[in-house]
């Protein structure tokens, strides 16, 4: 159990330093205990994953092509690790068979695991497709219904193969991450926040296809997310007070009040918005236009994601006695009801648009904790 222990201590540390360096969500909900009780099914890789494992052996293997020493190599690692593995197997296979007392049932699954790992990588590099030949190899991808063609003469001629090291460097949670302060408010009108605003953004940088680059798309995105919420500040304050009037007891009228604020919050950033495009001369289609590219990486999607939800954070000091203890008391309180309310009164009501239902479930709760312990969002 020691050693499984250590394994598993050294794996979650490199794993939670990768995902430091990975757009990943900044919150993220506890991991599921259920996960463990179907454990061998969950571990499995995922179809296309197993392309990493596949197309990684094959890459390298055309890259040393040309060295010689390097091809020599390769082909010995190949022999070597398969009979090792087959080595291995055989002696597993015979141990267990004989039911030594003397097995180490942690250690062989352990075992057992690398070697699956060693014959993903062997099983990759022995494959062949009809037609393949000097000049060129092809393979499919997993979990598509594509294949990969590699022009072999084209690829030995973009390799180069150094005679000393170069200096890798491991990834810093730092490396990707834009250059994006907080604007101080402290004195600042809605003029001279907007000028601040257009000062951070910077000079804006376009693409081939006249979008917004990923790094002034970010920025665009930040500063006209802050300046509309620093020009609309007490609109959201304002809105709560009016769906508060009618919580608890006219739901009709609340859902009413909740469709009328959000239209009002929206024309409010549309405004603002436009303001700060005006500013930076940008036109809406532009930064839309951006958007859609951008939004199709994964990576800058949760990077947005990210800074979304950090620019949501309250920009006033929380009560003392909102202790984390109390906060997440009362999110579990209010996501109850919030929940339990939206079945009974409102489910019927959002069929025909299916979209506001987190942004009114998000709101019954905030209103519960306001009208209840007086608590504002």
């Amino acid at each position: 159990m020691e050693k499984l222990q250590k394994r598993i201590e050294t794996s979650l540390t490199v794993v939670n330093r990768l995902c430091e360096t990975t757009p990943t969500p900044q919150y993220a909900a506890a991991p599921d205990a259920n996960i463990l009780k179907n454990l061998l099914p969950e571990c499995e890789d995922s179809e296309f994953w197993q392309n990493f494992k596949k197309a990684a052996p094959i890459m390298f293997c055309l890259s040393v092509e040309e060295d010689q020493n390097l091809k020599i190599a390769r082909d010995m690692s190949f022999i070597e690790e398969l009979l090792k593995t087959k080595s291995i197997l055989t002696l597993l296979k015979q141990k267990i068979e004989q039911g030594g007392a003397d097995v180490d049932i942690m250690e062989y699954a352990i075992a057992s695991k690398m070697m699956e790992n060693k014959l993903a990588i062997l099983s990759a590099l022995n494959i062949s497709v009809e037609g393949d030949g000097d000049d060129k190899v092809s393979f499919n991808l997993f979990g598509s219904n594509k294949s990969i063609v590699i022009d072999k003469v084209k690829m030995r001629e973009a390799i180069t193969i150094q005679d000393a090291p170069v200096q890798e460097r491991a990834a810093q949670p730092d490396d990707n991450k834009s250059d994006l302060t907080n604007i101080e408010t402290e004195g600042l009108d809605e003029e001279g926040f907007l000028k601040a605003a257009v000062e951070a953004i910077g000079e804006v940088q376009k693409t081939s296809q006249n979008t917004l680059d990923q790094k002034s798309f970010i920025k665009v995105f930040k500063y006209t997310g802050d300046f509309a919420k620093f020009k609309n500040q007490s609109l959201k304050q304002e809105a709560q007070e009016r769906r508060c009037t009618h919580f608890g007891t006219d739901s009709a009228a609340y859902f009413t009040a909740l469709k009328g604020c959000i239209q009002e919050e929206e024309k409010a950033y549309e405004s603002s918005s436009q303001q700060v495009f005006d500013a930076i001369s940008i036109t809406q289609q532009c930064f839309e236009k951006s958007q859609q590219v951008l939004m199709a990486d994964p990576y800058v999607s949760m990077e947005l994601y990210n800074l979304g939800i950090s620019m949501e954070q309250p920009n006033k000091a929380v009560p003392e006695d909102l202790t984390n203890e109390r906060t997440v008391e009362l999110v579990k309180a209010s996501n109850e009801y919030a929940f339990d309310l939206f079945k009974r009164e409102y489910a019927d009501k959002v069929m025909s648009d299916p979209m506001i239902m987190p942004v009114l479930i998000s709101a019954i709760a905030h209103d519960w904790v306001k009208v209840n312990h007086n608590y504002d969002e």
